[in-house]
């Protein structure tokens, strides 16, 4: 082999070297910028309350600090506003916009006050809805709703600063999918379903947007044709550290 072959392809070798050393080095910063958003620090949180009702905070870690924010409304909205159609239901380009319909500001770290965790299911003709992941989390801009999903498995996040009451129709408006009484999405007695709501397994009549959110309550959406009879899943089972 000529030298001038064996330094072409010294030269191939190592400029795929760089290559490689770049994608990797762009992945680490990635999963860095991720777990930055993920693992949340907070160092300081102030609470003014006046007459029982909350009416602001502050909260800070520390990448900001003393910025104020009210994180929650001083009662939560019941009703949920969201898109009328079939799933999937991919979670909303704009998370901030969806958690400020549902009455939430964006925090710039997880709050500790309030620290609970729901569990949801949707299942439409017997086929599980995914609930997505990154509900109420702002990746861009690196702020996070207290009440948001990591995942998807399910789990309902309330990670708050102040004592507050979080509903199920503030989860569907951050979703971006209608929720009331006898309607999912575009699913409804207009369209020849039945939805019906299990809190714990047990039926639940009414708007399903008023369900106040408490820890470990499992909460079930099913879809069926009208006629049919909705059962609700078994029972989730909780990861430990929950």
């Amino acid at each position: 082999m000529s030298s001038e072959s064996k330094n072409d392809r010294t030269r191939e070798a190592k400029s795929a070297a760089r290559a490689k050393a770049a994608a990797m080095l762009e992945q680490q910063r990635r999963r860095e910028r991720r777990k930055s958003l993920l693992t949340w620090v907070a160092v300081g949180v102030g609470v003014v309350l006046v007459g029982g009702v909350i009416t602001g905070v502050v909260v800070a870690n520390s990448n900001t600090t003393g910025k104020a924010a009210a994180a929650v409304p001083s009662s939560a909205p019941t009703t949920a506003s969201g898109v009328d159609s079939a799933p999937p239901w991919n979670a909303p380009a704009d998370p901030s916009a969806r958690a400020k319909a549902a009455g939430l500001t964006m925090l710039s770290a997880e709050g500790t006050v309030e620290h609970i965790h729901s569990h949801l299911t949707v299942a439409v003709d017997g086929k599980a809805v995914t609930v997505p992941a990154l509900l109420g989390i702002d990746e861009a801009n690196a702020s996070i709703s207290p009440l948001h999903t990591h995942d998807t498995s399910g789990i309902v996040h309330i990670e708050s600063p102040v004592k507050a009451t979080f509903t199920l129709g503030q989860v569907f408006t951050e979703w971006d999918v209608a929720l009331a009484a006898g309607k999912i999405g575009s699913y409804s007695a207009a369209s020849g379903d039945t939805v019906t709501t299990f809190v714990d397994g047990k039926p639940v009549t009414g708007d399903p947007a008023a369900i106040t959110l408490a820890n470990h309550e499992d909460i079930d959406i099913v879809v069926t044709k009208a006629g049919e009879t909705a059962t609700a899943p078994a029972a989730f089972t909780w990861p430990a550290g929950y």
